[in-house]
């Protein structure tokens, strides 16, 4: 039987409209957002990051475009600047992560005073050279011991070079203005003063200080030295600032790793504190050394760190 025509129209009508009702609750949905069903809560609870979590996206993010070629320079700069902040907080929220927060730190203090210089801009890296602000640390009291021992040991050689390089027995581009300006010696005095602030924070620990270590290496290769971690061949202030802030590191890592808050949110504070300024005093040594030359990148610093493994 034919189909009646205002039957036809009947149904051509009743499909237009459900055409055009799906076609506004695409549109609708497209403008609000809409997403596809969930569990309530469970979508807000996997976004929360914890302190760490969000430190180190914040300092990764700004290293990103601190070092991104297609970032104007005055972005980079902007960047570099913050993530030198933001590492130093991975560093203190994040036990397993102090090493690389407070490498990566110097690193982007580095960053920083390069593109300043560029730009012409006024800026100083954020060095720590004493703990005369730490009335606490959360270390382990050996952990400071080892710590202090490497400060006292850098002390020692930077007195030993200033020596050399004043009496005019070795000479170096770098090395001979520092040692003539009295920065070498006052780099020495910083040394020992933060190996002693260190001991006195250590709760009694055996001190591991020796006030005289070996000259060889110092004598022979007064101007450049090769580091015995990398085979690197730098500077040897830039050595000897490295190789202390490893060995800072090291030490305090590996007590972190087990570390334990107080419960006290003002104790906590001051604990935080004390760590922020064992990172800017590690980070500081790191720093110097890139300052006079030290290779500043990932191949040089981490290659054969494994302190956060």
């Amino acid at each position: 039987m034919p189909t009646r025509p205002h039957l036809l129209y009947a149904h051509r009508a009743h499909h237009s409209r459900l055409a055009a009702a799906l076609s506004s609750l695409l549109a609708v949905c497209m403008l609000a957002g809409c997403a596809a069903p969930r569990l309530a809560g469970r979508a807000e609870s996997e976004q929360r990051l914890s302190p760490c979590e969000s430190a180190v996206e914040s300092a990764s993010a700004g290293t990103e475009r601190a070092t991104s070629a297609d970032s104007p320079i005055t972005m980079r700069y902007v960047a570099a600047k913050q993530a030198q902040h933001d590492w130093l907080d991975v560093a203190v929220q994040c036990p397993l992560r102090f090493a690389e927060g407070t490498m990566r730190s110097a690193q982007m203090q580095y960053r920083t005073q390069q593109l300043a210089r560029v730009l012409g801009a006024n800026s100083k890296p954020l060095t720590v050279t004493r703990l005369d602000s730490a009335a606490s640390v959360p270390v382990d009291g050996d952990a400071l011991a080892q710590a202090a021992l490497a400060d006292d040991r850098a002390g020692f050689a930077t007195e030993v070079l200033a020596g050399r390089f004043v009496s005019g027995v070795a000479r170096d581009a770098r090395t001979t203005p520092l040692a003539e300006d009295g920065t070498l010696l006052a780099m020495s005095e910083n040394h020992k003063q933060a190996a002693s602030q260190m001991m006195q924070l250590s709760n009694g620990a055996r001190d591991l200080r020796q006030k005289l270590y070996g000259t060889d290496e110092l004598l022979a290769h007064s101007a450049n030295v090769t580091d015995p971690v990398n085979g690197l061949r730098a500077n040897t202030v830039a050595v000897v600032e490295m190789s202390c802030a490893r060995e800072e590191m090291q030490a305090i890592a590996q007590s972190t790793r087990t570390m334990e808050l107080p419960d006290d949110a003002n104790a906590v504070q001051q604990a935080q504190q004390g760590l922020l300024q064992l990172s800017l005093l590690a980070a500081t040594h790191a720093y110097t050394a890139f300052d006079l030359g030290y290779p500043s990148s990932d191949y040089a610093v981490f290659a054969a760190d494994d302190d956060e493994g």
